[in-house]
């Protein structure tokens, strides 16, 4: 029988804890409880809320009673469109358009502001000009290597 997701609201901050200290009472619990949870995931984006996949409900309410840290249990399940969004990673260069502010996060240029001048998508790279050099130098990095400070709308 496949599982459904609830939501559970934990204390900002301490949702990587909350789901190992519900890993480590599924271990100890043992044998009905190990079937009906399945997963558990706390995203990054998500402050104060982990996904828990399972197919009994009142035994996630059993294991979550007197946890630290825990608030409550959400009502209702989580479709599983709403967990697409943090599943699926952006690659950096989707972030970045063509004149955009960016500031360099490695390499030899780090903690240098430049203006994104063109976009390879294929290689994963970005034609930059560094806003703080004498003179305009056209430069090629890596699109990991880049984080936008502001778009081409906002102005820099």
């Amino acid at each position: 029988r496949y599982g459904r997701i609830y939501l559970v609201k934990t204390s900002a901050g301490q949702e990587k804890s909350v789901a190992q200290m519900i890993a480590r009472r599924v271990k100890s619990k043992g044998e009905p409880y190990t079937k009906s949870i399945k997963s558990i995931l706390c995203p990054d984006g998500l402050k104060g809320y982990i996904f828990v996949e399972v197919s009994n409900p009142y035994q996630l309410d059993e294991i979550l009673y007197g946890l630290r840290h825990v608030k409550a249990r959400l009502q209702g399940f989580v479709p599983i469109t709403e967990l697409e969004k943090y599943l699926v990673t952006k690659s950096p260069i989707e972030e970045i358009a063509v004149g955009d502010s960016v500031e360099i996060t490695g390499g030899p240029f780090k903690s240098m502001r430049a203006r994104v001048v063109a976009i390879d998508k294929q290689k994963g790279e970005a034609t930059v000009e560094l806003l703080e050099a004498a003179f305009t130098l056209p430069i090629t990095i890596y699109a990991d290597y880049l984080r936008r400070v502001s778009s081409s709308g906002e102005g820099s």
